[in-house]
Parts: structure tokens; sequence; C-alpha cells
């Protein structure tokens, strides 16, 4: 329970992409929908990652 805490973001990651599995599969949503959320989700995640723990610039 600690590490899920610890680690939300990755927590609700895969809260995300398991519920747009299960839509697909479900027939709720189709695929190019799952997909394309799929993609959204993995571009926000890209944007709000840290590089290696840097905050400061090269030097």
């Amino acid at each position: 329970m600690k590490n899920i805490i610890k680690n939300w973001k990755t927590t609700v990651a895969g809260i995300i992409v398991g519920s747009v599995a299960v839509s697909v599969a479900l027939g709720y949503i189709t695929a190019e929908v799952g997909g394309q959320i799929t993609s959204l989700c993995i571009a926000l995640g890209l944007i709000a990652s840290k590089d290696g723990n840097k905050t400061e610039a090269s030097k």
C-alpha cells in the first residue's frame, strides 16, 4: 500500500490503461478510440515526467 501512495502517478496510469483495455474488450469503445486515448495518456506522461531527477539546466 505504501508503494501505491508513493508512486501514485504510475498507479493512476495503470488504472487508466486497464480501464481503456476493458472498455475495448467489452465493446464500449472501438480499438481506434482506445488507441487514441492511450496515445494521449502516454504523451501527457512524457510531458509530466522528470529526466533523471534533474532540476537545473546542463552547464
